[in-house]
Order: structure tokens, then sequence, then C-alpha cells
């Protein structure tokens, strides 16, 4: 379900043993339980001309009623891809997108107008790439080798996409398992012109990956991040981010500009086993790592970025 939560409960009963039916079953226990909380499409945002921005904000000393109200701010009122509540030097992280840095800049604007006197410090990065992999390649015994892997892109060619496309998008963001005939009466197409555009879609790259949203703190595994500043070694920085396409605890890399030059997520049962896990990523790349911080993610969502700019139309 992490790598192609698209799949039909026949496909997924072949290939583990069980009847669609039982499949079927297990899903909704999953659901149920929170095992899963969602299933969601992740898009290159890049090839549709919207750039990343990544916010990091530690809050004042304030209620917890205003910090849920910023929170639900981000959420709703702006193109949030991510949001993660932390425990370490930033309260929230949060991935936002916008057609360029003037649009960016007027929603910041909007949104510190709100909010700015309940904010300590803030911190900006441009997102240039983001590669997310299923938690579930750390989780096993036999892990699989991770795809796509994840390279610093150096320019991107924009897809020609229509509103057709945002409505699909935006539909697959808020429940990938969508039926073909639901997705095609909110788009105004026939099932068979949704698939066609799908397909398109994940053919060109703008759809990475169709997936379930798990949720690692059943299994009693944490989310932490970690934020790297680099010597400039391209040799050894490239070596480094092979480390990482081939770590099976390491379930995210994103490249960026700005505060930091790379954040990476591991996935571990603890702070013991993630610091002993991130102890030999520090002592295999010392003259690559030039700074780092580390933060606990406790809770997460991803919005739906879409419905923001088809309210603008």
């Amino acid at each position: 379900m992490e790598t192609n939560a698209r799949q039909s409960a026949a496909q997924i009963g072949k290939k583990v043993g069980l009847s669609k039916e039982v499949v079927n079953y297990r899903i909704k226990g999953y659901l149920s339980n929170m095992v899963i909380t969602k299933f969601f499409v992740i898009p290159n945002f890049d090839l549709l001309g919207l750039t990343t921005y990544r916010i990091y904000l530690q809050f004042r000393a304030t209620t917890q009623k205003k910090e849920s109200e910023i929170i639900e701010y981000i959420k709703n009122k702006m193109p949030c891809q991510w949001i993660g509540i932390c425990d370490g030097r930033w309260d929230v992280i949060a991935r936002i997108c916008a057609k360029d840095i003037f649009e960016f800049n007027n929603m910041l604007g909007r949104f510190l107008e709100m909010h700015g006197e309940s904010i300590r410090e803030k911190t900006i990065a441009v997102q240039l790439r983001h590669t997310c992999w299923p938690s579930t390649y750390g989780l096993t015994e036999k892990t699989e080798e991770k795809i796509p892997r994840h390279e610093i892109p150096t320019n991107v060619k924009l897809f020609e996409s229509d509103d057709k496309d945002l409505i699909i998008l935006s539909e697959m963001t808020e429940n990938a398992r969508a039926p073909t005939i639901e997705i095609a009466k909110k788009a105004g197409l026939s099932p068979d012109a949704v698939k066609y555009r799908i397909n398109r879609l994940t053919k060109e790259g703008v759809i990475t990956q169709v997936k379930s949203y798990f949720n690692r703190q059943k299994f009693g595994y944490q989310h932490n991040q970690v934020f790297v500043r680099f010597y400039q070694e391209p040799v050894g920085i490239k070596k480094f981010i092979d480390f990482l396409n081939a770590l099976p605890e390491c379930f995210f890399i994103s490249s960026m500009v700005g505060a930091w030059d790379m954040q990476f997520g591991i996935d571990a049962r603890n702070s013991v086993e993630f610091h002993e896990i991130f102890g030999r990523i520090k002592e295999k790349f010392p003259e690559v790592i030039r700074e780092y911080e580390t933060l606990i993610v406790y809770d997460e969502s991803s919005p739906n970025p879409f419905r923001y700019f088809m309210n603008l139309k």
C-alpha cells in the first residue's frame, strides 16, 4: 500500500496470498485502528511550475489554543503540502508551494500579520528536490531497493497541465484510492479520460508516488529529522546522498537552498537508536557534514495544496 495505494484488493491479494475480501477487511482494520490514516498522491510540484518553500517556526510562550489556530491557518489558508509538529528547536515545520517568490511573500505576509506576534523565530529554505520512500523499507527484515533515488536537479522542464489535471491531483491528494468514476464526476471527464490523464501524469513524473500514510508510532517507531549544512565537497556530498539512498532507515531526503543544504528523515524505535544510526553517519562523513540539528516530529499531516490554487480561479 505504501508503494502503490491505487492497486486493487485483488492485485494486493495475489502478492500476499490472500483473497480480495480478506485484503479489504484488513485495509478497513488498518484505517479504523489508525495504522493507515490516508491514501494520497505525492506530486512533483516543480513540474507544475510551483516552487516549494519550507517554513520553520518557533513559538513564543503562548496558549495551546493559539498554537492550534496557527497550525490550522497553515493547513487551511495556505497551499500546504505537509506540516509537522515537532519537539526540538522548531515547533512547526511546513512545506508551502507558490507560483513564484512574490506569491509566497504575499502569503507569508498575511500569515505574519495575523500570527506574527506569536512567532519567536522563523527561517525559510527553498526546496530543490524532495524524495521519499515507504517507512516499511526500514521496518521489515528484507528490504527492497529504494526507488526513486534522490538526486539534486540542475533544471526542470515544466509539464503542460490544465484545470482538469489539477482537479484530478486534488482528488487523489484527498483519497488516492477513490474510484476512477468518482474522480471523473468531479473533473467533468469520462472515466477513460481520467485513466489516460493519470497514466500521463505518472509517465511524465508529475505523480511520483501513490501511497498510504503509515502511522509509524503504532509500531513503536519515531519520526526523526536531521538538518545538515555541508562543506563544499561535491564528491563527498554525492557519496553522502548515495549512502542515504541505500540506508533502509532513511525515509526521505530533501535538498534545498537557504537555512540548510539538506534535510532527511530517520525511522528509529527511540532516541537512543536514532543517535546510534546518526552517529554512524557522522563518523562516516566528517568531511561532508559541517553543521547539523535534529528534532522529533510527533504529529504530521498532508493537507491538499491544490484547493488553494483552484479557489483562486
